[in-house]
């Protein structure tokens, strides 16, 4: 996966204070980054956009509440799955696999994969080897209780 966290022009993610740059943010633009090798350039411009944005915010009042849950790594056997079922070329049947995967970026990975029907930049599915012009612009949101939507991004 690449682009996880969706932000606007400064950064800015839906969760106050939180700003994301470079591969972990969803911008729009890493299908370009990715064909054109602009990905630094990027960095360079949104890590400047973010940088500015962060000093502007007003700090929160308080810090939040710490959650009871931690990060649990995912096992070996998880990281093993994801790369035979998930990696560089994707069927359905295998990323079929992963949807029961108890780590929830598997699944996310799985979910998001299995609907896009395609093949574009990082991701080639080996049953639609062309990328689908209808697809062009539209990004898949995998939803936090399971299941994808698509948005269109002008």
């Amino acid at each position: 996966m690449m682009g996880g966290v969706a932000v606007d022009l400064d950064g800015r993610s839906s969760l106050a204070g939180l700003l994301a740059v470079g591969e972990c943010s969803c911008t729009g633009l890493h299908g370009a980054n990715r064909l054109a090798s602009n990905s630094l350039s990027e960095c360079f411009v949104f890590g400047n956009r973010a940088a500015a944005a962060a000093v502007a915010e007003t700090p929160a009042s308080s810090r939040p509440e710490l959650p009871s849950w931690r990060f649990e790594p995912p096992s070996t056997e998880t990281r093993d799955e994801v790369w035979r079922y998930g990696g560089p070329v994707r069927n359905p049947d295998d990323l079929a696999r992963l949807i029961s995967n108890p780590y929830p970026l598997a699944r996310a990975i799985a979910t998001s994969a299995l609907d896009r029907r395609e093949s574009r930049g990082g991701h080639l599915r080996a049953d639609a080897p062309d990328a689908d012009p209808a697809l062009d612009g539209v990004h898949v949101v995998v939803e936090p209780a399971g299941g994808a939507r698509h948005e269109i991004w002008d």
